[in-house]
């Protein structure tokens, strides 16, 4: 760091007003030094930046829209985001009022994946989704004293973009990024407040019952069809970027951008992807287990109409996706107060392997509550009891207990009821 700038800083941290006519310090400067492998860097599209006594090296990449990305073009995402924009239900996934560029389809690379103060980001990038290409950027840390440096060009660089795309963002990713900006925001731009899509929740919610692991390389592979070739393992990027450290080459590290640059396209392809499957749920061409899951986020947003029109097409006897859609179809049905079709539906289901128990419960409830018929409503309450030990096997004991309290209660109750009448 120049004196100049030491001086400049002392004064801040003393309450020392600047003088107005020579406010603005130039930090920047340009540095004739060569960095180590310099030739190497430059042929791998990397070019250090310097700011203050620091450098990033940044590395920037570039696509065609027509690049095909697994079963994908990145062009394809323009399509998305214009549907978005005449999408009337609200959905977290919701590009509505955003444009193509807002998103930025951000990953790091860090010394570990713990989210202590120890752990240190050492690669920063995204790609953005241009008019006529997709730019890849990343930013890595060539050593710790230069982390003023890959924050202050990071920052700079994203500026006030409106939306992070993530994959455990939310989680991981951008706790981090605020741990780290934390011992150096004196010197570097404040932390933009970002929108944030963190497409992991989104994966969970449509997948985690058909994959064996929602981890993005299962999701690129078994979703998105893409598959990497000779990839470097995450686990050891840590290791690489160590070895990295000791001898300053970029071989070392090499494998770790290819991994991290496939990580943001990727990211860029899932959005993609999710939002075509929420988008196009009501179509023949979402699997019947997705329909469903896009049902219960709807259902669980508040947007009712949509979930239960989803339902209705699901709903059925035979398989464990129709007939938890009749299920919960059922249940909209008895929010709606159309009792009648709603005990339609519920007794449907009395038989079936997993919803025998519930079904009979919520008859149960409807004949004593709204039908007053005590008689059927004994009759069905008979039915819970005859199948609660296959419904609470798995539950606790303490809660085994608590239903079959409540399953005497309502015997006796009923028992009561039926006598009187």
């Amino acid at each position: 760091m120049t004196m100049k700038n030491k001086l400049a800083r002392m004064k801040q941290h003393m309450g020392i007003k600047k003088d107005q006519s020579h406010a603005k310090v130039v930090l920047e400067t340009k540095h004739s030094n060569q960095i180590p492998y310099q030739a190497e860097w430059y042929q791998f599209d990397t070019k250090p930046s310097w700011f203050e006594d620091g450098y990033t090296l940044i590395r920037e990449k570039e696509y065609s829209l027509d690049h095909q990305h697994g079963r994908y073009r990145f062009s394809d995402i323009f399509n998305v985001i214009d549907r978005w924009q005449n999408h009337q239900q609200s959905h977290p996934l919701s590009a509505k009022d955003r444009s193509v560029e807002n998103l930025i389809f951000f990953d790091t690379e860090t010394t570990g994946l713990s989210s202590g103060v120890g752990n240190t980001i050492f690669m920063l990038g995204y790609c953005q989704v241009k008019s006529d290409s997709v730019k890849v950027k990343q930013f890595f840390l060539p050593g710790p004293e230069s982390e003023v440096a890959l924050y202050h060009h990071f920052l700079t660089d994203v500026g006030t973009l409106g939306n992070l795309v993530t994959y455990n963002g939310k989680a991981f990713d951008w706790p981090q990024v605020k741990t780290r900006h934390t011992f150096v925001r004196d010197q570097v731009p404040k932390l933009p407040k970002f929108g944030h899509f963190d497409l992991l929740h989104a994966s969970r919610r449509l997948w985690k019952d058909s994959l064996p692991s929602c981890k993005l390389s299962i999701i690129e592979k078994e979703i998105l069809e893409f598959e990497r070739v000779e990839d470097t393992p995450s686990y050891m990027a840590p290791m690489l970027y160590f070895d990295f450290l000791r001898e300053q080459d970029p071989d070392f590290v090499k494998g770790v951008f290819q991994h991290h640059e496939w990580d943001v396209l990727s990211l860029l392809i899932l959005y993609t992807h999710l939002s075509t499957t929420i988008l196009d749920c009501e179509a023949d061409l979402i699997s019947p287990r997705e329909k469903f899951q896009v049902a219960r986020w709807y259902e669980a947003l508040g947007e009712k109409d949509i979930a239960m029109n989803l339902y209705e097409q699901l709903k059925g006897i035979g398989n464990d996706v129709a007939e938890a859609s009749l299920f919960a179809y059922a249940k909209g049905k008895k929010q709606q107060s159309d009792f009648t079709t709603a005990l339609e539906s519920f007794t449907k289901l009395i038989g079936t392997k997993g919803f025998t128990y519930l079904a009979a419960l919520e008859s149960s409830k409807l004949y004593e509550h709204q039908f007053k018929d005590f008689e059927k409503a004994l009759y069905y309450s008979g039915k819970v009891l005859k199948d609660k030990d296959e419904y609470v096997s798995n539950l606790t004991q303490a809660k085994q207990e608590k239903i079959m309290k409540e399953l005497e209660q309502r015997n006796g109750r009923l028992e009561r009821k039926k006598n009187v009448t």
